[in-house]
């Protein structure tokens, strides 16, 4: 530590410390454009000169390094008469618009310009304008308003990994814009509206909305993903209006995905289910909630509880419920008797499956020295998380990644493309030349070294902090328990932290409420097959949550099953089998908590009120409870649910045992649900599905697998069209869509 002195202050600093962190820890207001605290260092607006004694001018205070007995002037004359001229400088082009600018209010510049501009210019010549480029249809430009501090640059080669935007031209000519016809394609772009201090990049969706001062603002958390990033939902008269991004080092830093910031839009669709509603001589109608309430429960009774089989009863729910709605649901059930409870829908194999425990902070992601992506393209699943793992590799680790395809990582990677049916024996190998201590891989007798596998078992013994991340590719395979196995074992042999991504939503919720079957209890799979008697179904669509939608229905819709559905939106195929649809709040409209990939629960308030007669599921789930006559419902807010939820790692299975791999060469087909089609809000999110990742519908296959297909590049395989390429690996078809299950058919 230093001592340096700023406007007659001592202060303390570290030795090199740049100048505006020092001020900015102190509360000493430097005026800034171009200095982000995440970003590089650019030193191009000029905006915080400083005097500095002993230097012949002023100092940019965001480059200028602290020094012992530094003596630093933030508002002499000096420092004022640079800060001024700059300014003057920065408004010769710049349009007077601020009453139609959708940054009036909140930018920067205007903010600056109050204290150090002028109302009279030097500069008497025609302004220049700039013709704009449509970026996509989430950011609106108008830059003839830019100031050229190149955050917007600085932000996608160094957050986003995409460098799209950058300067063109020189001089007067000088414009920043796109380098690519398509525009602004990263996950992450919305955070440019964030970073930018003028009015040059603005929200596309919230165009004329409202000004700032007009809305308020909620913190919350954002639940498409297993982050948890932190947001603030800004609301005005009970609508949802704009999402940006909060503050968590530990979570999010100070970013947010795309889906996270414009998924707002579908809670305020049009689609929206407002009343309850009952099917009476097989006709919708409307019906008050008492009624509702009572039609469910006499159904319930009259199907499986006059009986007394609550074992012929079934629980449903997608990942997208709070882990207050999961854990009631699932008390509900077991205090009737049933452990038919399950949240699996989009799992193929749902039996006897190994957990994969997380064991590593989001935080320390970018500490690892290697890490090892197994079938996962985490740009697209977890484009947060993918941020850390760059950052990891930008610090100099080892990025290895064992997949079926060639993604498009943003980083630097060693990229292993390998059939689904190989996977294990790779992962085999690894294990054995990494001289493992206690697996028995006996049975696996076609593990072969290569020199794939010898480099990254290497890299791995000669790791400190190795991490393995697997993903959500081979989870619907004949070979995912056998994955889990040796990934396990590789975990413990070789001390390194382990990330499971392979999950989406509330995925670690549902199991820390123990949403799952118990003892005797009957799988998701195996509830739908069965055609049980009565089903609890919350917040499921079938045509985009369960993995085989047409089974689903038509299981359901059965005359001997009576179906309640708990819905926030309309669906005609819920409407198919329900008997009753009780609306409940979406996502922003209900109090709750989030459990992401790091077991930490994160809880929220409602931002708004749900809309129509719809409630907070877990409301409905406890009155649902009293009249049913249960014991132990007696919540009046929903922390005490949380409250009484045992917070517990899922249990793991033992991963020394035998590892068995069904032999198979057949054709793999992995499904890649495009990220906007994930929960009904982002369904409902138009400008989200106006993108490039929200129109994504492709089946990809090398040539080999074409020839033996019958296949060409005009051709559709399970109605998906067909792209040849030679980044996909021998016996797989990489499908990423937009489609529902329903029709995924040949």
């Amino acid at each position: 530590m230093i001592e340096i002195e700023i406007d007659g202050k001592k202060i303390k600093a570290e030795q090199g410390e740049m100048l505006i962190s020092v001020t900015d820890r102190e509360g000493i207001s430097v005026p800034r454009f171009c200095y982000h605290k995440k970003l590089s260092v650019a030193a191009s607006c000029r905006m915080c000169l400083v005097d500095v004694e002993g230097a012949p001018k002023p100092q940019t205070a965001c480059s200028t390094p602290a020094a012992d007995g530094m003596k630093i002037h933030t508002n002499n004359e000096k420092a004022k008469a640079s800060q001024k001229a700059v300014m003057e400088f920065l408004l010769i082009n710049h349009p007077l618009d601020c009453p139609i600018c959708d940054q009036g209010g909140e930018c920067e510049l205007q903010d600056v310009a109050m204290s150090y501009g002028s109302d009279v210019s030097s500069f008497n010549e025609g302004k220049r304008i700039i013709n704009d480029k449509g970026i996509g249809p989430l950011i609106h430009t108008d830059m003839t308003r830019c100031i050229h501090c190149t955050r917007c640059v600085r932000f996608g080669q160094e957050v986003a990994g995409i460098m799209e935007m950058g300067g063109t031209g020189r001089g007067d000519a000088l414009k920043i814009e796109p380098f690519l016809e398509e525009g602004i394609t990263s996950e992450l772009s919305g955070n440019m509206i964030d970073v930018c201090p003028v009015g040059a990049l603005t929200s596309k969706p919230f165009r004329y909305e409202l000004r700032s001062w007009q809305m308020n603002a909620v913190k919350n958390i954002a639940r498409h993903d297993l982050l948890g990033s932190n947001i603030y939902s800004q609301t005005y008269k009970g609508k949802v209006k704009r999402v940006v991004a909060g503050d968590n080092d530990d979570v999010n830093e100070t970013w947010i995905s795309d889906r996270d910031r414009f998924s707002y839009e579908g809670i305020n669709s049009s689609n929206r289910l407002l009343s309850p509603r009952i099917k009476v001589e097989g006709q919708w109608q409307d019906a008050s909630w008492d009624v509702a309430l009572d039609f469910a429960i006499r159904g319930l009774r009259g199907n499986v509880l006059k009986n007394n089989q609550p074992n012929q009863l079934g629980a449903l729910a997608s990942s997208n419920a709070t882990l207050e709605e999961y854990f009631l649901l699932q008390k509900i059930m077991r205090e009737l008797g049933s452990e038919n409870i399950d949240f699996r829908l989009s799992e193929v194999n749902t039996k006897d499956q190994l957990n994969l425990n997380s064991n590593i902070k989001i935080a320390e992601i970018e500490k690892a020295d290697l890490v090892l992506i197994v079938g996962s393209n985490p740009r697209l699943e977890q484009p947060m998380i993918n941020h850390r793992i760059r950052k990891a590799s930008n610090n100099k680790a080892k990025v290895f990644s064992i997949n079926s395809k060639s993604f498009d990582f943003n980083y630097q990677i060693n990229q292993n493309l390998i059939s689904p049916s190989k996977v294990p024996n790779m992962l085999a190998s690894i294990l054995r030349e990494a001289k493992v201590k206690s697996s028995n891989l006996s049975s696996l007798t076609d593990a072969q070294n290569t020199d794939e596998t010898l480099e990254i078992a290497n890299a791995i013994k000669n790791s400190t902090n190795p991490l393995i991340v697997i993903g959500e590719h081979y989870k619907n395979t004949k070979n995912w328990s056998s994955i889990v196995s040796l990934i396990n074992l590789l975990a413990k042999d070789t001390d390194a932290g382990i990330l499971n991504i392979s999950g989406t939503g509330n995925y670690f919720g549902a199991i820390l409420a123990e949403f799952l079957p118990g003892e005797g209890g009957l799988d998701a799979n195996t509830m739908i097959d069965k055609q049980l008697p009565a089903y609890m179904l919350f917040d499921v669509y079938p045509s985009y949550d369960s993995h085989n939608a047409e089974n689903f229905v038509n299981s359901l819709k059965s005359e001997k099953s009576f179906v309640i559905s708990f819905n926030s939106f309309q669906d005609d195929l819920v409407e198919q089998y329900s008997n009753v649809i009780l609306p409940i709040a979406s996502f922003y409209e209900t109090s709750g908590s989030h459990v992401n990939c790091e077991n930490k629960i994160q809880s929220f308030a409602a931002a708004v009120k749900s809309p129509g007669e719809s409630k907070p599921g877990w409301k409905v789930l406890k009155v649902f409870a009293d009249l049913l006559e249960l014991q132990g419902f007696h919540y009046t807010d929903s922390t005490q649910v949380t409250n009484e939820v045992g917070f517990q790692s899922a249990k793991s299975n033992k991963a020394d045992k035998e590892i068995k791999i069904p032999k198979s060469n057949s054709l793999e087909v992995i499904w890649q649900s495009s990220p906007y089609i994930i929960d009904p809000v982002l369904r409902n999110a138009e400008a989200l599905q106006n993108t490039n990742i929200g129109k994504m519908n492709i089946a990809f296959m090398n040539s080999k697998t074409a020839k033996k297909l019958k296949l060409n590049d005009k051709s559709v395989y399970l109605n998906i069209p067909v792209s040849i390429t030679d980044d996909v690996s021998d016996s797989c078809v990489i499908i990423q869509t937009n489609q529902s299950t329903m029709k995924r058919s040949a």
